[in-house]
This record gives C-alpha cells, sequence and structure tokens, in this order.
C-alpha cells in the first residue's frame, strides 16, 4: 500500500468548507461512508483524503431529493 502524503490530502476543516456543511453534518457522512482519517507526526489536525472528499460531495448529491 502506499504511503499517504500531507499533500493528497484536506484539513477536517477544508473539506467541510469545500463541501459546504458544518461539523454536526459532516462527520455522520464519514462515518457512513467509511471513510478514514489520518493524522501525521507533530501535527495536531486529522486529515482526510481529497478524493474522499469528492466520494462526500458525489454521494450528498445523489442523495438530495
Amino acid at each position: 500500500m502506499a504511503q499517504i502524503e500531507k499533500a493528497d490530502c484536506l484539513t477536517m476543516e477544508q473539506a467541510m468548507a469545500e463541501v459546504g456543511v458544518s461539523r454536526g453534518t459532516f462527520y455522520p457522512y464519514l462515518n457512513y461512508l467509511n471513510i478514514q482519517r489520518h493524522k501525521f507526526p507533530f501535527d495536531r489536525k486529522a486529515y482526510i483524503l481529497k478524493c474522499d472528499v469528492e466520494r462526500v460531495k458525489q454521494f450528498m448529491q445523489k442523495n438530495r431529493g
């Protein structure tokens, strides 16, 4: 498996801003889609992959009434 680089990820705050939802809305989507959060040494922030942010966007668009 390839090593995950910080450049391939967005912070949780950046991801929420890109999707356009609040933390209370965003986290249930991550849990439902089984999206893993990543931490890097000497960094307190949590990150998710950019491709996973796109998965959340697509899921939200597909499931909006």
